[in-house]
């Protein structure tokens, strides 16, 4: 069953830093949210999306990624392993030839982007189409930034770091590699259902007392320096040791990516719609 998954997921990778969790960790992610909203949000998301929710639209930033290549760098930010933190300037623009867009893009980080599509998610006054796809990209990116190896320019992301995954040299057609153990791996590990983890991390957030706060720029320079952390050199192992040393640093980042995205959904969605407060008006006699 593992083989299995690990073919489905990379045979979709054609570049470094494709997906981060995977589809069950941004699901975890966005039903941790959901129960974090004000009702007032709740409202004002159930008007953009529908029938959907948090979990099934996470995804969709990757899902979209062949059609809009624009958005390939917006997933991360490559922060030097050596620098003392995330600098705007130096992480945010970094031109590509083979990415035509990345010539004029200075925002062309995950930092930056969870920034730009929550101001948009909060304008209403923005077309309901913009509004839908800045909910998208927000619940995603999110996520994405709080997986470690999100964060650290180094062998891009963990991906050129070649490991043993519990027993597997092999991930389909790729080799095992740090960054697809962090988004895949040590979750598919714990063997439990999306339900079950998302019921365990809602007990660690009560116990642990987590709060949601900081900045993207703090985020992001939490992930730094939890993925120097729970580095492993090339030709390494992912093995049962190094889940039970790292396990917890998983489930805290899962958590708190759920806490920070509902803060931010409250945020961006906790006053009432223009017509939601038309509605709510009672006529004079």
């Amino acid at each position: 069953m593992k083989k299995l998954f690990v073919v489905l997921i990379l045979a979709a990778l054609t570049c470094s830093h494709a997906f981060a969790w995977g589809r069950e960790g941004h699901q975890i992610v966005g039903d941790i949210a959901r129960d974090h909203l004000s009702a007032t949000a709740k409202q004002n998301l159930q008007a953009l999306l529908g029938n959907d929710d948090l979990a099934t639209i996470s995804t969709w930033a990757d899902e979209v990624r062949p059609q809009r290549p624009e958005t390939y760098g917006w997933h991360f930010v490559d922060i030097p392993r050596d620098a003392a933190g995330f600098s705007e300037e130096r992480d945010c623009y970094r031109p590509d030839p083979k990415v035509p867009s990345s010539q004029t893009d200075h925002q062309n980080c995950v930092v930056d982007r969870i920034t730009f599509f929550k101001q948009i998610l909060a304008d209403n006054r923005a077309p309901q189409s913009d509004r839908l796809e800045a909910l998208k990209f927000l619940v995603h990116f999110v996520g994405d930034i709080h997986q470690p190896m999100h964060a650290i320019e180094e062998a891009r992301g963990g991906n050129d770091i070649h490991v043993v995954g519990f027993g597997w040299a092999q991930c389909g057609t790729y080799p095992c590699n740090l960054h697809y153990e962090w988004d895949v791996g040590l979750i598919d590990h714990t063997g439990r259902s999306e339900q079950d983890y998302v019921a365990y991390l809602e007990q660690r957030i009560t116990t642990q007392k987590l709060r949601a706060g900081g900045t993207p720029e703090d985020w992001a320079n939490e992930s730094l320096n939890l993925a120097k952390r729970v580095w492993v050199n090339d030709g390494g192992s992912v093995d049962e040791a190094y889940y039970r040393v790292n396990i917890a640093v998983l489930d805290e980042r899962l958590a708190l990516a759920g806490l920070r995205l509902a803060a931010a959904l409250n945020d961006a969605l906790g006053i009432p719609s223009p017509l939601s407060r038309a509605n709510s008006r009672v006529p004079r006699d």
